[in-house]
């Protein structure tokens, strides 16, 4: 399923509308994004996309809608949201982003990873991006930038095993390497699958489909992969407190249907 980090639009020649809205959870006699959406349906408006989420009995809403050819109706919405909500509405705005025809979140900062309840905030970069960046130190250090992703990966990976590894409870070292996956793939670097876990550390097989990192190099010949490799051999150093090696035994850029790496 695609998860939406944020949603923007721009079009000069429509009027787009946001509204952050946050009230107090009254479930289940009131919803508050149930209700959000009924106002829009009831007058034939366009709802784009909405955002939502609970925290310490408030929900926090934000809604994009297209209010082209109804811009009269605006006050009218926010009269008819303040007296829906009453006294459960905690706060109301209408986001202005200083641009015609654009939209987004404004109030959407920082960008976190939930874990149980412990967030950790993201930066995320978007896969052109990473390809400008990837294809910038190429063309700087050759294959030295291969070594330099690698450790880059490898210092991110490890730090994030350690973590992993102080986590409590009775987990094996199997089921901290997928929860390391996981988060991996929630951020969007790939769907990955732990073929092969030897509770001794001896051998741990990866699968990747859609590498991030693969995707984005296709058209670079004989690049490795070396931020994802390096990134998987610190995690396993990490979670199994030893050091590591890792290779990549397939790839999709050579014609695989994903990739595979073995570290041991």
């Amino acid at each position: 399923m695609t998860v939406h980090i944020s949603d923007h639009y721009y079009d000069p020649y429509k009027h787009y509308c946001g509204l952050y809205i946050v009230s107090k959870l009254k479930l289940p006699e009131f919803g508050p994004t149930s209700e959000l959406i009924r106002i829009f349906d009831e007058r034939g408006i366009v709802l784009m996309s909405i955002t939502s989420h609970q925290k310490d009995g408030l929900a926090y809403d934000f809604v994009t809608v297209d209010l082209t050819l109804k811009l009269d109706q605006k006050e009218a919405i926010e009269n008819e949201i303040r007296k829906r909500f009453g006294d459960k509405l905690v706060h109301f705005e209408c986001a202005d982003t200083g641009v015609q025809g654009y939209i987004y979140n404004i109030n959407g900062f920082p960008l976190v990873l939930n874990f149980s309840n412990t967030y950790t905030q993201a930066a995320a970069l978007t896969s052109s991006a990473w390809k400008t960046l990837i294809m910038g130190m190429v063309k700087r250090f050759g294959t030295g930038a291969t070594t330099i992703l690698y450790y880059m990966g490898n210092d991110a990976g490890e730090g994030k095993g350690k973590m992993l590894s102080e986590l409590k409870g009775p987990l094996t070292n199997a089921e901290r390497m997928k929860i390391g996956l996981a988060r991996l793939q929630s951020l969007g670097w790939g769907r990955f699958e732990l073929t092969e876990c030897d509770e001794a550390g001896k051998k741990i097989v990866v699968r990747v489909y859609d590498n991030f990192e693969a995707v984005i190099t296709r058209e670079m010949l004989d690049y490795q992969n070396g931020l994802v490799r390096g990134f998987l051999v610190g995690l396993v150093s990490g979670v199994f407190g030893k050091a590591c090696r890792g290779i990549e035994e397939k790839c999709i850029n050579r014609g695989d249907p994903y990739c595979e790496f073995v570290i041991r």
